[in-house]
Protein backbone atom coordinates (compact mmCIF):
# COMPACT_ATOMS: atom_id res chain seq x y z
CA UNK A 1 0.00 0.00 0.00
CA UNK A 2 1.50 3.70 -1.42
CA UNK A 3 1.07 6.68 1.85
CA UNK A 4 -1.86 8.11 0.30
CA UNK A 5 -3.97 5.19 0.38
CA UNK A 6 -4.44 4.63 -3.40
CA UNK A 7 -2.60 1.95 -5.68
CA UNK A 8 1.15 2.34 -6.31
CA UNK A 9 2.06 3.17 -9.74
CA UNK A 10 1.17 0.81 -12.15
CA UNK A 11 4.47 0.66 -14.23
CA UNK A 12 6.42 -0.33 -10.70
CA UNK A 13 4.37 -3.16 -10.29
CA UNK A 14 2.92 -4.12 -13.57
CA UNK A 15 -0.10 -2.97 -15.12
CA UNK A 16 -2.01 -6.28 -13.74
CA UNK A 17 -1.20 -5.66 -10.08
CA UNK A 18 -3.21 -2.22 -10.40
CA UNK A 19 -6.16 -3.28 -13.24
CA UNK A 20 -9.91 -2.81 -11.07
CA UNK A 21 -11.77 -5.92 -11.39
CA UNK A 22 -14.51 -6.13 -13.56
CA UNK A 23 -16.70 -6.19 -10.45
CA UNK A 24 -15.91 -3.26 -9.56
CA UNK A 25 -15.57 -1.45 -12.34
CA UNK A 26 -19.32 -2.55 -13.02
CA UNK A 27 -20.47 -1.26 -9.48
CA UNK A 28 -18.61 2.15 -9.79
CA UNK A 29 -20.35 2.80 -13.29
CA UNK A 30 -23.85 1.65 -11.79
CA UNK A 31 -23.00 3.75 -9.00
CA UNK A 32 -21.63 6.93 -11.27
CA UNK A 33 -25.17 6.11 -13.27
CA UNK A 34 -27.75 6.50 -10.24
CA UNK A 35 -26.10 10.14 -9.59
CA UNK A 36 -26.20 10.85 -12.71
CA UNK A 37 -30.14 10.12 -13.33
CA UNK A 38 -30.29 12.16 -10.30
CA UNK A 39 -28.58 15.35 -11.47
CA UNK A 40 -30.80 15.10 -15.05
CA UNK A 41 -34.34 14.38 -13.09
CA UNK A 42 -33.66 17.27 -10.86
CA UNK A 43 -32.47 19.35 -13.47
CA UNK A 44 -35.41 18.96 -15.81
CA UNK A 45 -37.96 18.99 -12.83
CA UNK A 46 -36.49 22.60 -12.30
CA UNK A 47 -36.99 23.21 -15.85
CA UNK A 48 -40.32 22.08 -16.29
CA UNK A 49 -41.92 22.49 -13.38
CA UNK A 50 -39.83 24.79 -11.32
CA UNK A 51 -37.51 25.16 -8.30
CA UNK A 52 -39.69 23.30 -5.94
CA UNK A 53 -40.39 20.58 -7.71
CA UNK A 54 -36.34 20.30 -8.08
CA UNK A 55 -36.28 20.40 -4.60
CA UNK A 56 -38.68 17.70 -4.19
CA UNK A 57 -37.16 15.73 -7.23
CA UNK A 58 -33.83 15.92 -5.26
CA UNK A 59 -34.48 14.69 -1.94
CA UNK A 60 -35.20 11.00 -3.91
CA UNK A 61 -31.47 11.10 -5.01
CA UNK A 62 -29.52 12.61 -1.98
CA UNK A 63 -28.39 8.81 -1.42
CA UNK A 64 -27.84 7.81 -4.63
CA UNK A 65 -25.25 11.43 -5.04
CA UNK A 66 -23.25 10.22 -1.75
CA UNK A 67 -23.07 6.58 -3.44
CA UNK A 68 -21.47 8.25 -6.48
CA UNK A 69 -19.51 10.62 -4.62
CA UNK A 70 -18.18 7.64 -2.56
CA UNK A 71 -17.42 5.33 -5.95
CA UNK A 72 -15.09 7.73 -7.25
CA UNK A 73 -12.92 6.38 -4.22
CA UNK A 74 -13.12 2.95 -5.41
CA UNK A 75 -9.58 3.25 -6.25
CA UNK A 76 -7.98 3.46 -2.77
CA UNK A 77 -7.49 0.64 -0.45
CA UNK A 78 -9.72 -0.24 2.46
CA UNK A 79 -12.12 -2.52 3.02
CA UNK A 80 -14.03 0.47 4.44
CA UNK A 81 -15.03 2.08 1.22
CA UNK A 82 -16.52 -1.44 0.42
CA UNK A 83 -18.38 -1.88 3.79
CA UNK A 84 -19.61 2.13 2.72
CA UNK A 85 -21.05 1.79 -0.66
CA UNK A 86 -22.79 -1.38 0.46
CA UNK A 87 -24.26 0.55 3.20
CA UNK A 88 -25.26 3.26 1.10
CA UNK A 89 -27.11 1.03 -1.34
CA UNK A 90 -28.79 -0.07 1.31
CA UNK A 91 -29.72 3.18 1.99
CA UNK A 92 -30.39 4.38 -1.15
CA UNK A 93 -32.68 1.15 -1.89
CA UNK A 94 -34.78 1.23 1.46
CA UNK A 95 -35.16 4.88 0.34
CA UNK A 96 -36.46 4.63 -3.23
CA UNK A 97 -38.56 2.07 -3.06
CA UNK A 98 -42.13 4.65 -2.10
CA UNK A 99 -41.13 6.21 -5.17
CA UNK A 100 -42.31 3.16 -6.70
CA UNK A 101 -45.72 3.59 -5.95
CA UNK A 102 -45.98 7.00 -5.85
CA UNK A 103 -44.70 7.09 -9.71
CA UNK A 104 -41.72 9.81 -9.05
CA UNK A 105 -38.33 8.99 -10.13
CA UNK A 106 -35.98 7.18 -9.76
CA UNK A 107 -39.09 4.81 -9.60
CA UNK A 108 -38.01 1.03 -9.76
CA UNK A 109 -34.52 2.16 -10.87
CA UNK A 110 -33.07 2.95 -7.84
CA UNK A 111 -33.72 -0.38 -5.86
CA UNK A 112 -32.83 -2.50 -8.99
CA UNK A 113 -29.81 -0.43 -9.28
CA UNK A 114 -28.77 -0.87 -5.60
CA UNK A 115 -29.54 -4.37 -5.37
CA UNK A 116 -26.71 -4.39 -8.49
CA UNK A 117 -24.31 -2.68 -6.56
CA UNK A 118 -24.94 -5.24 -3.39
CA UNK A 119 -24.52 -8.01 -5.45
CA UNK A 120 -21.60 -7.03 -7.34
CA UNK A 121 -19.52 -5.55 -3.98
CA UNK A 122 -20.17 -8.83 -2.21
CA UNK A 123 -18.42 -10.59 -5.45
CA UNK A 124 -14.75 -12.18 -4.08
CA UNK A 125 -13.22 -10.21 -6.76
CA UNK A 126 -14.64 -6.93 -5.28
CA UNK A 127 -13.74 -8.14 -1.62
CA UNK A 128 -9.96 -8.76 -2.27
CA UNK A 129 -10.00 -5.29 -4.42
CA UNK A 130 -10.58 -3.43 -0.84
CA UNK A 131 -8.36 -5.60 1.32
CA UNK A 132 -5.61 -4.09 2.36
CA UNK A 133 -2.11 -5.37 0.60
Amino acid sequence: MSDNGFRPDPVARGMDACRMPAAVRSAQVLALGLALMGIVCTAAAGWLFGTRSALVTSLAFVPSWLLGLLALAFGAVGSGIRIGAIGLAALNMAWTVPSITMGHPPGWLGPAGSIGLIVLMFRPAARDWFEDW
